[in-house]
């Protein structure tokens, strides 16, 4: 009896030490992976460059840290866009267009999208005519809701640097139509909402300098 009573006194002390001993580490629960995020979460890379993405985790207790090696695996949503070494996380730009890099440990995975575009961007063209690197200022987009006009963009005046689906477009009037971007499905597609009008713009990052190079303005007008 005696005996039993030393040793539950003698597993009870050893378990109020625990906090501080490192050797205890058998009776505790090792936090688990509640999410992953990649940095950066957006990239702009030219076809050839490449950026080096990195994941982090966040516990189940709150804490975080970055997950690296082994721990974790990269996968690209299309490598003929981009490809990623895994493990690594580095991604090379292949052709132009939009992928996303998921990055999965422990069965969660987190995103970041990556845009492959020209290498070196100095001007941007945006129309309605695809092949033609003629600038226009306005459009005309004829019925509501959910009519749709494929926007394009022409990278160094040359109709061979389609970039379309790699620049970042923009309606400034969302109430009027929207326009797709950032999709690996398809971007520059306006949709109308509601008569009116919308300015049309699209911009991107010159990959040798760094400095955003942006369109003209359409004015994109939505009809009843």
């Amino acid at each position: 009896m005696r005996f039993r009573s030393r040793l539950a006194l003698t597993i009870a002390g050893s378990l109020a030490l625990c906090p501080f001993l490192a050797s205890c580490s058998g009776f505790f629960i090792k936090p688990s992976i509640s999410s992953i995020f990649i940095t950066p979460s957006a990239a702009t890379v030219g076809i050839g460059q490449m950026v080096s993405l990195a994941a982090f985790a966040t516990y189940s207790d709150g804490t975080q840290n970055q997950i690296s090696g082994s721990s974790v695996g990269w996968t690209t949503s299309d490598s003929t866009i981009a490809s990623v070494t895994s493990p690594g996380g580095s991604v090379t730009g292949v052709g132009i267009g939009t992928a996303t890099i998921t990055a999965n440990s422990q069965g969660i995975s987190g995103t970041a999208t990556v845009n492959v575009t020209v290498s070196n961007i100095t001007s941007l063209v945006i129309t309605t005519n695809q092949g033609s690197t003629q600038p226009i200022t306005t459009a005309t987009l004829a019925g509501v809701p959910n009519q749709t006009l494929q926007f394009y963009a022409y990278a160094n005046g040359s109709a061979s640097n389609d970039v379309t689906q790699a620049v970042t477009w923009t309606s400034s009037n969302t109430q009027v139509a929207t326009i797709s971007s950032g999709l690996s499905s398809g971007n520059g597609l306006a949709n109308s909402v509601a008569a009116g009008t919308t300015n049309i713009t699209a911009t991107t990052t010159n990959t040798q300098t760094h400095q955003m190079v942006s369109s003209q303005t359409i004015v994109l007008t939505v009809t009843q």
